[in-house]
């Protein structure tokens, strides 16, 4: 213990020197590490010592200088997601998105920070590509004007003959508010569905006329089944057929100057005012009517003949090789056997 005590006190300069120097050291060695501390970098240079990355489902994003900076992001992106229009219920990220401290390593090359603007300008480019980064769904009520179409009522009358229908007043639409929430996803609608709807203002029924009025048997085929293929007024197919009276028949022909059969001339009407009719078989088709509602243009069936009802009981037609296209009475070819109506106003 004695030399010990002696040896400390020989040298106790060295120790001293040695203590001094292991202090001098320490101090140098934490001057360094302050002096190489690890950093993030701005495009111009400008250093970052404790930046923020964000990531979506562990897929690094972008970094920006600060925990702040970061969250501006993304609030920016979801207003800019943001309708303008209707009341927002719901907005939310897809993605599970984390910000947090960016690891820095000395001798690694130092990552790049990019500011605010540039970091939504690189959200919304890649949102617009097959692989966005952000999904931002959005759900909202929309409301939307639309109009409320009129309901058709009817009234029975033995003005008109059964089934026969008629306008006594035209109807008015009415309006509605219907509100819509509608899902969209960047911006992007998805889905619409009505929710609610509101009248604003009542629609007023169109109401008409139904005919109960039986029909007299004046046709051999009381057939009155199926509907007309065309609006327009019938006698404007009369009075193009009448053009051509005086013209000659000729079997099998639908020339209405140089040769036409009965059918022919039927079918070369229509075809005219661009009804692209069958060549024959009319009595299959149309409407059937009788007698006491026929129309002009109303093509009537007799055994082995076709004419056009002109009104006032008669009818034209091309009769034969004799009386070519002419004129008649309703009941000049014989016994009529059906009546179809092609066209009505």
């Amino acid at each position: 213990m004695i030399k010990f005590k002696a040896f400390l006190f020989m040298h106790r300069h060295l120790l001293r020197a040695v203590c001094v120097a292991f202090a001098f050291a320490l101090a140098a060695g934490i001057t360094f590490n302050i002096m190489v501390k690890p950093y993030a970098v701005y495009a111009d240079g400008t250093k970052v010592e404790d930046p923020y990355i964000v990531s979506a489902d562990g897929e690094e994003l972008f970094i920006v200088e600060d925990e702040d900076t970061a969250e501006q992001v993304v609030r920016d992106v979801m207003e800019y997601y943001t309708p303008e229009d209707g009341d927002v219920d719901s907005i939310k990220l897809e993605e599970e998105l984390k910000i947090e401290d960016k690891p820095l390593f000395i001798g690694v090359k130092p990552p790049t920070v990019i500011t605010e603007e540039e970091a939504v300008e690189k959200v919304l480019a890649s949102n617009d590509t097959d692989e966005p980064m952000m999904h931002v769904t959005t759900a909202s009520k929309v409301d939307e004007k639309k109009t409320v179409k009129p309901e058709t009522v009817y009234e029975k009358t033995d003005e008109l003959f059964e089934g026969n229908t008629e306008l006594k007043s035209e109807g008015k639409e009415g309006e509605k508010i219907v509100t819509n929430e509608v899902v969209m996803v960047n911006g992007e609608e998805k889905s619409e569905e009505p929710v609610e709807e509101e009248v604003i203002k009542d629609p007023v029924d169109t109401v008409m006329y139904l005919g109960t009025k039986a029909r007299p048997h004046d046709t051999a085929w009381a057939d009155y089944s199926g509907e007309p293929f065309g609006t327009m007024d019938g006698m404007e197919l009369v009075n193009f057929g009448k053009q051509f009276l005086g013209n000659p028949y000729k079997w099998g022909g639908t020339s209405l100057t140089n040769g036409t059969d009965c059918s022919g001339f039927i079918y070369s009407c229509y075809q005219h005012f661009g009804y692209d009719v069958p060549r024959m078989g009319f009595y299959k088709m149309g409407k059937g009517v009788c007698l006491a509602e026929a129309q002009p243009g109303d093509v009537i069936y007799y055994p082995g003949h076709y004419a056009m009802y002109a009104g006032n009981g008669m009818i034209v037609h091309a009769y034969n090789s004799h009386a070519g296209i002419c004129m008649s009475s309703v009941h000049a070819p014989g016994k009529i056997l059906t009546i179809r109506r092609f066209v009505e106003k």
